[in-house]
């Protein structure tokens, strides 16, 4: 597996078929995801968004198709090939996924202690709190998941996803069950993960959270990826595709013209897909 960032996509799917109990939910799928970049693609409900997700991040495996990890075929990964992979990203659940009968603590830290065994105890607990603290949790970390609204369990859960500074980040619709104030806090960190240059892909149906992150822009509709690129060219081009959130930000206007042309530009000098 190489181990150089940078030479071609973090993650790339090429023509990737996946079904459950006999429905086929992706359909010859293939996308790229830019490595250092922040991508995110919307689609209805039931369109395959986040079997996709999962696809990608290696927790769903395709029935066909194949999966790339940085220019390494993950359908030919060995164990320690596959704690590589683990070690390099962090991947939030819709339903948050926390596991029931560990604390919020042993939830959290539960990265650190797999990929940084090297830590202490008392480090582990202060970068858990000092996380948690950042995305407004403010909760015992001795409490379990089912003490805990759904929304604090998200917050939680993107805690997990992010506390051992991975390179690549996958989220699923990271700020439903959010309040407002929550989702600006997740907002400033998702701000601060595309600013260190991280590779985020997201799956969402929030055209706010598009409409300030996105660098590449997808849709997927009926299993199938319809469209993928650079925000504004998305946005223009998609009309077929076009759900009630890309319409939304269709209405919203290019992001140059609203104050965003800083962002366009620097798609420009990074590349398309």
């Amino acid at each position: 597996m190489p181990d150089a960032e940078g030479t071609g996509p973090a993650i790339e799917l090429r023509g990737v078929v996946a079904s459950s109990g006999g429905y086929e939910i992706l359909s010859d799928a293939s996308i790229a995801f830019p490595e250092g970049l922040f991508s995110v693609v919307m689609g209805a409900a039931g369109s395959g968004k986040s079997t996709l997700l999962k696809v990608a991040g290696g927790l769903v495996v395709p029935d066909s198709g194949s999966v790339w990890f940085r220019g390494a075929d993950m359908g030919r990964f060995g164990r320690k090939d596959e704690t590589a992979f683990r070690a390099a990203t962090g991947f939030v659940f819709q339903d948050s996924a926390l596991w029931a009968d560990t604390n919020i603590l042993g939830n959290v830290s539960m990265p650190l202690r797999v990929h940084k065994p090297w830590m202490g105890e008392s480090a582990i607990a202060e970068a858990v709190r000092v996380l948690l603290q950042r995305l407004g949790y403010d909760e015992g970390m001795a409490m379990r998941p089912a003490e805990l609204s759904s929304g604090e369990q998200k917050l939680v859960s993107i805690a997990r996803a992010v506390i051992h500074d991975p390179s690549i980040v996958f989220m699923d619709d990271p700020t439903s069950n959010l309040d407002e104030d929550a989702a600006e806090k997740v907002y400033a960190l998702l701000e601060d993960l595309r600013e260190k240059r991280r590779t985020v892909v997201v799956v969402a149906n929030s055209s706010e959270l598009a409409y300030r992150f996105a660098d590449r822009l997808g849709v997927i509709k009926g299993g199938t990826v319809a469209a993928f690129g650079p925000y504004d060219e998305t946005v223009g081009r998609a009309e077929a595709a076009l759900s009630g959130s890309l319409a939304r930000l269709r209405a919203r206007g290019s992001r140059t013209r609203a104050g965003r042309g800083e962002a366009g530009a620097e798609n420009s000098q990074r590349g398309d897909v």
